[in-house]
């Protein structure tokens, strides 16, 4: 339940969310997510103002698949359409924000202040023109890289390819300090991390990443790196998917995971990876796989309020905020869409955080970068 207190608090904040994939539902399957779905989607503009998610950082995220198809630029190009295409159908709710006095004027008329980000810098084509138009298109802040290497920075999940960041990647870096896009390190692998916050000259985020300390996913950060980021003035948002909130469920998942990949693989080898008996076996295989994976006991939504303890005592309260991962990961019991987002505000409270510190971690403290980075 929700007090009274938690509900007037939440809804006189603002909560900026730094990572959503929810434009993957009008870009790629065509789902309008102006209005409530229920039961298909983490998100959409209505619940989103059930949940006061009124500062929402929406990524373009050009799998890496498109690398080889040669569509990169024009899939990311797709996702900010449908991104203009939300905006222009449902002006009442919604508007894009490009620079914070945006984003607070757009929230003050009792709308969704939206802005445009960029999921893994294989999106740039290695050309330092195409990331100044996406900034010029609103993008405001970038993946170094997905969870891929690209030809420039090495990725979380994939073999080291540069040690790092080039050269290049450390031009790219300087050139998003110089127009006021936000460096984002989630999904870097630890040298790139490294490499990043030596090289910039302004405040980072980790737009949805959470505690290796209560969760060994690749994808979360050690204390180090949380102290690096403080030190550097940024923020890290916790991400809610259920791996990286939970050992427990991580580790129990695993194996399954494992499984999956090797039979797809293996299905791959025996069908060429392609024609209708390889897509009967994946679907198959990806059937098989969720169902097994429903079986499992989820983490609960409070353990998302562990990471955000462990990352204030690590950080300080001023370098934690929110990124929510809805629609690109899998969310905890109690936690399955935006409406829910006023439960951390009760959380917090009931143990025993401040209103201003509340404040703070919902929006205030990427707010501060975003100032910093882009402007006031």
């Amino acid at each position: 339940m929700i007090s009274e207190r938690a509900r007037k608090l939440d809804f006189s904040s603002y909560l900026v969310d730094t990572h959503s994939d929810a434009l993957a539902w009008p870009t790629r399957h065509q789902v309008d997510i102006g209005v409530r779905q229920d039961g298909k989607t983490q998100q959409d503009l209505p619940r989103m103002r059930e949940g006061n998610m009124n500062i929402q950082f929406f990524a373009a995220f050009p799998a890496p698949q498109w690398i080889e198809k040669k569509m990169v630029i024009q899939t990311v190009l797709r996702y900010f359409d449908s991104f203009y295409t939300l905006c222009r159908n449902y002006p009442d709710q919604i508007e894009q924000a490009r620079t914070v006095a945006d984003a607070k004027r757009i929230v003050a008329s009792g709308r969704i202040a939206g802005i445009l980000c960029i999921e893994g810098g294989h999106a740039i084509e290695d050309d330092l023109a195409v990331l100044r138009m996406y900034y010029e298109l609103g993008a405001r802040y970038m993946t170094l890289t997905w969870n891929n290497s690209n030809n420039w920075a090495d990725g979380v999940l994939a073999e080291p390819k540069h040690n790092g960041l080039t050269d290049f990647g450390r031009e790219v870096v300087r050139e998003m300090n110089r127009l006021g896009m936000i460096v984002d390190i989630s999904h870097v692998a630890p040298k790139t991390f490294w490499d990043a916050i030596e090289t910039t000259s302004k405040p980072v985020i980790a737009s949805h990443s959470s505690c290796k300390a209560i969760c060994g996913a690749p994808r979360n950060m050690d204390d180090n790196q949380l102290r690096a980021v403080k030190q550097n003035g940024g923020v890290v948002g916790v991400n809610f998917e259920r791996t990286f909130v939970s050992e427990r469920y991580r580790l129990a998942k695993l194996p399954l995971d494992e499984q999956r990949t090797a039979a797809l693989k293996a299905a791959e080898q025996a069908n060429g990876g392609k024609g209708e008996a390889f897509e009967a076996a994946k679907k198959k295989i990806n059937e098989e796989y969720k169902s097994k994976t429903e079986e499992l006991q989820p983490p609960h939504w409070k353990e998302i309020v562990d990471h955000i303890d462990h990352m204030v005592e690590v950080m300080g309260v001023d370098h934690v905020g929110i990124g929510s991962d809805f629609d690109g990961a899998d969310m905890p019991e109690g936690m399955e869409d935006c409406s829910k987002m006023p439960l951390l505000t009760q959380e917090m409270l009931d143990r025993g955080y401040s209103e201003g510190d509340v404040k703070k971690i919902l929006g205030e403290n990427t707010l501060r970068v975003m100032t910093q980075v882009f402007g006031g």
